[in-house]
């Protein structure tokens, strides 16, 4: 059978009421031993009030005693019963009536008041009347002075005298006795009243100590048990993976400072859930970019997303890994833009030391960077490594300096970064030598098919002119046999560069086979594309190879697409044709296979001028 569950208001309520009944219990305890002795002290004091009152009738007796017999002593004649008498007074009557005024100064000292001080001088009055008597006995005299004791005529005088000392003394002691008696029943009621009284106040003070302290627990059971609730609820949602909400926290205690810490918890959470998804997004499209601007572009955006005020570089090295260049747009105007152009690998210190390096920070480093130093703004660059070699970094400049987890989003998100941007590299090294002639560093004839089939339909879509012009080498088999391969290596790498040089960015000019060569010159007319011929032809003869000791000169017929019906096929068929002519026609010239635009015009030639051919009027060589 499951138990029901004992809450936390529960316990503390269990808590609070057995600490208050201990706390009670304790008082009660100590309050009723202080009555108890508070009334021991009373019935003491009444004991003791008791005891002075039968001193004082003990007193009485003896004086009353020794009063007797003074008289019977002075009316008797019998001198066989006056020396019994004279003997009961001397040996017992007055030592005991002495002895009872001393013991009644024992009980008298034990008090300090005025009533006690009254009580010892009313002793003393009786000591000194009894004084008195013993020294009228002593002297022998009656009261007028006259005669001997015996002697006395009148015994009822000094029988009189002695009654009014006696009479006296007893005046005394019945005073005393009176006094004590009220004293003591007015100290014993007193005494009662008083511990009814405390009695009465211990029990209402328990009774409020008990309303107020469970007043006090209720109130604090009200203050603490709710946000408690509150408080277990919201980090069950946490632990659930449920929105929470945000918690309000009241006061300045322990329970407040809880309340804000899971707060701060929870914002703490959905910020790095945010980071993590971030990283999640930069790493999954990371893995599908294409090219390697792509990448770098992606990963210049996701670290500037996600640290504030900063900028990011992504640094490669160039194809021949002798220079480094900026793969992401740049400012050229910059300190950095300024740096950058012509530096060499090693001038990047992360790039040199295979680690990130750091400049603006607290701790300047050992050595500074040539690129990345003295530029008023703090600085992170992380090198791009994979399997050992270094391919590039990544700097990022940030305004505050970086914390932890900032350091941490950098080094992963270059890590991320630097085995795609390889593999990107690699593809496209790949697919340009798959794609290129490596001798000339023009595309190869596979790429050239391709190129010519994308932008003759390209131009039938956009209905715009496209010429294409075949180059051939003249002679180019006697430089092979002449001179050697190597020499004739050596020419081909020179034609491509000069190709390169005479061509717009939209031009395409790619290796067709052997010593041959297809130019593609889009939005470009026939006129447009002998000029370009002229001048390349131009270029080509200024050639001038270690080695070679002839002149180099080349061919090139030249079709437009509109003029040969918009085909591909037919553009290069009437390109070749007119490569034919000019071959026919001496070499070293330029043809146009269909010369409509270009009647009446001289075509140039090198050194002289000549007639201008029709493609269709020649036979190939």
């Amino acid at each position: 059978m499951k138990l029901s569950r004992f809450t936390v208001g529960s316990k503390l309520l269990v808590a609070s009421i057995g600490v208050l009944l201990v706390a009670v219990t304790a008082v009660a305890g100590v309050g009723t031993f202080g009555l108890a002795r508070t009334n021991l002290q009373a019935e003491q004091l009444y004991g003791d009030s008791l005891l002075t009152i039968e001193g004082i009738a003990d007193l009485r007796s003896a004086l009353s005693t020794v009063h007797a017999s003074v008289v019977e002593r002075v009316l008797t004649t019998d001198p066989e019963r006056q020396a019994h008498l004279d003997h009961d007074l001397d040996e017992v009557l007055i030592p005991q009536a002495r002895q009872s005024i001393v013991a009644m100064r024992v009980l008298a000292l034990r008090g300090l008041d005025v009533q006690e001080h009254q009580f010892a001088t009313r002793l003393d009055d009786i000591e000194a009347d009894l004084a008195g008597y013993l020294l009228i006995r002593q002297s022998g005299v009656s009261p007028s002075g006259g005669g001997n004791f015996a002697a006395v005529t009148s015994s009822s005088a000094l029988v009189a005298r002695l009654n009014v000392i006696f009479d006296e003394m007893q005046q005394l002691a019945d005073e005393m006795q009176v006094e004590e008696t009220d004293e003591a029943a007015v100290s014993y009621s007193e005494a009662s009243r008083s511990y009814d009284s405390t009695r009465l106040q211990l029990a209402a003070s328990i009774a409020v100590s008990l309303l107020g302290g469970v007043g006090i627990m209720l109130l604090l059971i009200h203050n603490v048990v709710p946000r408690i609730r509150d408080y277990s609820k919201f980090a069950a949602d946490v632990a659930a993976d449920r929105a929470p909400g945000t918690l309000e926290p009241r006061g300045n205690d322990e329970l407040s400072d809880l309340g804000r810490a899971l707060n701060d918890l929870v914002a703490n959470n959905e910020m790095l859930a945010l980071r993590e998804a971030l990283q999640a997004e930069y790493a999954d499209t990371l893995q599908v970019t294409a090219t390697e601007d792509e990448a770098h572009e992606l990963v210049q955006r996701h670290i500037e997303r996600s640290i504030p005020a900063s900028a990011v570089v992504v640094v490669k090295r160039n194809n021949s890994a002798s220079k480094l260049e900026a793969a992401t747009a740049l400012e050229p105007d910059t300190d950095f833009g300024r740096r950058i152009i012509g530096a060499e690998p090693r001038s990047c210190l992360a790039l040199r030391f295979a680690r990130t390096h750091r400049e603006g920070t607290l701790r300047p480093p050992l050595l500074s960077c040539a690129l990345c130093a003295n530029r008023n703004v703090a600085s992170t660059c992380e090198p791009l490594l994979v399997g050992g070699e270094v391919i590039g970094s990544v700097l990022v400049s940030h305004q505050q300096l970086l914390d932890g987890h900032q350091d941490g989003l950098i080094k992963n998100s270059v890590s991320q970064a630097a085995p795609v941007l390889a593999n990107l590299r690699n593809l496209a090294l790949a697919e340009f030598r798959a794609n290129n002639d490596s001798l000339t560093g023009l595309p190869n004839k596979r790429a050239t098919d391709e190129t010519l089939k994308r932008m003759v339909a390209q131009a039938n879509r956009s209905i715009t002119p496209l010429a294409a012009a075949i180059l051939d080498l003249d002679n180019f088999k006697q430089i092979n046999d002449r001179f050697g391969h190597g020499k004739g290596d050596e020419v081909l790498a020179a034609v491509g560069a000069a190709l390169k040089s005479c061509l717009r960015a939209s031009d395409f000019a790619g290796r067709f086979g052997g010593e041959e060569f297809l130019i593609l010159l889009p939005e470009t007319t026939i006129e447009g594309a002998v000029q370009v011929a002229e001048k390349i032809r131009a270029v080509i003869g200024s050639i001038t190879v270690t080695g070679v000791e002839r002149e180099i000169t080349a061919s090139l017929g030249i079709a437009g697409l509109i003029e040969t019906a918009g085909g591909a096929t037919g553009l290069l068929r009437e390109a070749d044709r007119a490569l034919y002519a000019a071959k026919a026609a001496g070499r070293n010239r330029t043809v146009v296979a269909t010369m409509s635009d270009l009647e009446g015009r001289s075509q140039v030639n090198v050194g002289e001028p000549i007639a201008a051919l029709r493609a269709d009027s020649l036979q190939a060589p």
